[in-house]
């Protein structure tokens, strides 16, 4: 373990701001807030515990969604923690009222970086002052490389009202290499309690200027601008800049302290939006074909990071494709467009799931691509762009692959079944098989397109554990849709929750996908 470096006073920057900064508390935070409160009342209720108190709390927050987010928040978390086993009290609630942030995702060797500790609303009475957050940062196995002297010293936190923050501004190439490290802000009490443990990810990258600077020179140099290498690079250079001057996380990074901490125990914020180090590579290696009159994607295979224009605002939008190692051009392969849930993006079918989609693709001879959705919880609308996002993806990849267009076929989870079942009988003749997982509720649109329109085939899959997606709905949506015509495969796991389901079906998917392809018109 290296040795804590005492940071002298010029690199100290100890902040105490009574200015009050933007609003911490977003839509996004209640959403996920409410969304794990209800994923543990399930498992909360099942045990037997007392609902007499928390039951009033999600009233009053699911009351206050929309109308106060900070209100709305406060009677989730305080759900949460009753929930967790932990008795109410003011440093109870302040574990709630803390964010921890850090001003960026990436940063250059010898670049600072800052942090702070936001109080989102005034804090509570709490007594056991003083209060600090000792700043660690860990390993991949969560052991610690370094300690991040003298960490944030809040203090007597009584007097701090909602806005305020304290923080530290420290170089972390001198305590670490390049690379992806974790930055883990323990909040502790006078006698050295650890109250609560909040996560941040931040990447060091050698010569980031320098190198993101000759990217652009290639670029701006290149007559091609509108290749899908071309495009692509522009992106992974733009999202590299961006995560540079700010914070960029990847799925559910970006939620206040204490919601992402939960949402790492249970691994879904663990995963980055990009490797940077490697992203920079690929800009630089495919600037340079670009410049040089080369397409440095024809013949790339397996995993790949990829981005187009939209054709529905002009943006830069970002896919994720796999292509198997063997493939062959002049031989034509299924598709499957996969899209994600409320939370993720692209990178979640592939990354995460024991990462059974690529695996399987590559076994079984498909192509898969997961689209962006235009961001974590577009709900695939048309008006945010998010439908056009799908169509235009499968659309690219069909144009540069050599596609079955009979076995072209939609799967989504959660939100992203929802999409499944708007996008996929809407455009039902541009499909073969449908497989919504995890997000599947009678609507009465959802009734009325079912109604109209080629029987397409379809896998429905639910878990009987799912606090978030009522298993009787996805039981009722199957049985009025075998009634109307329409064959369907119903897979119910016994023991299966919201998440663990996306694995477990993979292979009855792909079972259920090579038994039907679409009729030739």
């Amino acid at each position: 373990m290296r040795k804590p470096l005492l940071l002298s006073a010029l690199s100290i920057v100890m902040l105490a701001c009574l200015l009050p900064v933007r609003a911490q508390v977003m839509q996004a935070d209640v959403l996920f807030a409410r969304l794990s409160a209800n994923t543990r009342r399930m498992a909360y209720e099942q045990s037997g515990g007392e609902m007499r108190l928390i039951a009033p709390l999600l009233a009053e927050a699911d009351k206050n969604t929309m109308s106060d987010a900070v209100k709305a928040y406060r009677a989730y978390t305080q759900a949460l923690v009753m929930m967790g086993g932990t008795k109410w009290t003011p440093d109870a609630e302040l574990t709630t009222a803390l964010d921890f942030a850090i001003s960026a995702k990436v940063i250059g060797t010898g670049e600072h970086l800052q942090t702070r500790a936001v109080f989102l609303f005034d804090a509570p009475p709490a007594t056991n002052a003083p209060y600090r957050m000792e700043l660690e940062i860990l390993r991949s196995d969560n052991s610690t490389e370094a300690f991040v002297q003298p960490g944030i010293v809040l203090g007597d936190v009584k007097s701090r009202r909602g806005g305020e923050t304290i923080g530290l501004t420290f170089d972390p190439s001198k305590l670490v290499g390049p690379g992806l490290h974790v930055l883990r802000a323990t909040l502790k009490d006078a006698q050295g309690n650890a109250l609560y443990q909040y996560y941040r990810s931040f990447f060091i990258v050698s010569d980031l200027n320098k190198r993101m600077a000759a990217v652009e020179k290639a670029l701006e140099l290149s007559s091609d601008q509108q290749s899908v290498a071309a495009t692509s690079a522009r992106y992974l250079l733009e999202t590299i800049r961006q995560a540079h001057q700010t914070y960029l996380g990847g799925s559910f990074q970006n939620l206040i302290g204490y919601l992402h901490t939960g949402y790492r125990t249970v691994g879904l914020a663990t995963s980055e939006l990009m490797d940077f180090e490697a992203a920079l590579d690929q800009a630089t290696q495919l600037s340079a074909a670009i410049k040089e009159g080369r397409n440095p994607l024809s013949e790339s295979r397996g995993d790949l990071r990829l981005a187009y224009r939209s054709s529905f605002d002009g943006k830069l939008v970002p896919y994720r494709l796999y292509v198997p190692k063997n493939y062959d051009k002049s031989k034509s392969y299924p598709m499957i467009t996969l899209l994600h849930g409320a939370g993720g993006d692209e990178n979640n079918f592939f990354d995460g799931y024991q990462k059974l989609w690529p695996k399987t693709a590559e076994e079984r001879g498909y192509i898969i691509v997961a689209v962006n959705g235009r961001g974590p919880v577009s709900g695939y609308a048309k008006a945010n762009g998010a439908e056009q996002d799908v169509l235009d993806v499968t659309a690219l990849v069909q144009k540069n692959y050599n596609i079955d267009p009979g076995r072209v076929y939609l799967a989504g989870h959660s939100m992203g079944s929802a999409g499944t079942w708007a996008i996929g009988l809407e455009y039902r003749d541009r499909f073969a098989a449908l497989a919504p997982i995890a997000g599947t509720r009678m609507t009465p649109a959802l009734e009325t397109a079912l109604k109209a329109g080629r029987k397409i085939p379809i896998i429905i899959v639910a878990g009987a554990k799912d606090a978030l997606v009522p298993v009787a709905g996805c039981r009722d949506v199957a049985e009025k849709a075998k009634a109307m015509g329409y064959e369907v495969k119903y897979l119910e796991y016994p023991d299966g929750d919201h998440l663990s389901v996306v694995a477990s079906s993979v292979k009855d998917i792909f079972d259920w996908f090579d038994a039907h392809r679409k009729a030739a018109p």
